[in-house]
């Protein structure tokens, strides 16, 4: 059995990657500004975002990864 491929996964990471930093530059420029009350909505919204799916998709390779090797392991007898 193959190892699924890593080319939608870094998808998803480029993806979360420039959300959240858009976000988290959108704050600084709302700060700049003067534009926003509420900037850390923003900021907080931008981080957790990196953060959340980040670990989530990263665990989940990880997982499906270590969960192949031991099924190739234990049907080797």
């Amino acid at each position: 059995m193959q190892k699924p491929s890593w080319k939608n996964r870094r998808r998803y990471i480029l993806a979360s990657f420039v959300i959240g930093a858009f976000m988290l530059i959108a704050s600084a420029l709302a700060a700049l500004t003067g534009a926003m009350t509420d900037i850390s909505d923003l900021v907080t919204g931008g981080v957790a975002l990196i953060t959340l799916i980040l670990t989530s998709y990263i665990f989940g390779a990880v997982w499906e990864d270590k969960s192949i090797y031991n099924e190739k392991e234990s049907s080797d007898g």
